[in-house]
């Protein structure tokens, strides 16, 4: 009856274990995750998507300039978040499209964001020139700029807007001024972003 007991009592505890997180997938990195603790923190960006090809002209032209200073042609799908404050700055104040937005929750190690795109990106993720300079990586870098009170676009292309604004953030929280998003600006980032 004993021998019996602890064989169940092993089972439980296996199922247990498999059962007490949430695996999820990275797509950029093809990593998994395990989420079983509540998120640190989360915070919620309203705004606007489009596709290059839909855009308003202004939003157009600024992301085909910033595709020519990085030496790229722009994607006709390439996606372009502009934060509901900032309609204004492309005369778009009055825009009658439909609103959507980005929840970002904070992990400690990674962050894990849901919307209009889903992905995770661990805080061990470098991201600058030589490094990751397009994709999901960068495109939170710029959301939590713009959560952090920093004016720029949100299109997942590492130029020199954000290089420009990842190295004020770092000055201004005495990091190392160097323009990469390693594991301390991405700590610091998430400490910000949700004051």
């Amino acid at each position: 009856m004993l021998k019996k007991f602890k064989k169940i009592l092993i089972v439980l505890c296996c199922l247990f274990a498999l059962t007490s997180g949430i695996v999820f997938a990275d797509t950029e990195t093809n990593s998994t995750y395990t989420e079983t603790d509540k998120p640190l923190w989360t915070i919620h960006i309203e705004g606007y998507t489009f596709t290059y090809d839909n855009a308003p002209k202004q939003v157009k032209e600024e992301y085909k300039a910033k595709c020519e200073e990085m030496g790229i042609a722009p994607s006709p799908k390439a996606e372009i978040f502009i934060p509901s404050d900032e309609m204004q700055s492309y005369g778009l104040k009055n825009y009658k499209g439909s609103q959507d937005g980005f929840d970002i929750y904070f992990y400690g190690t990674y962050f894990k964001v849901t919307g209009v795109k889903n992905y995770t990106v661990k805080t061990s993720t470098l991201v600058g020139y030589n490094k990751i300079e397009s994709g999901n990586p960068v495109h939170l870098v710029q959301i939590l700029l713009k959560a952090c009170g920093y004016s720029l676009g949100v299109d997942s292309q590492f130029g020199n807007e954000t290089y420009t604004k990842v190295r004020s953030f770092q000055s201004s929280n005495s990091l190392s001024v160097d323009g990469i998003v390693g594991a301390r600006t991405w700590e610091r980032l998430a400490y910000v972003a949700h004051l």
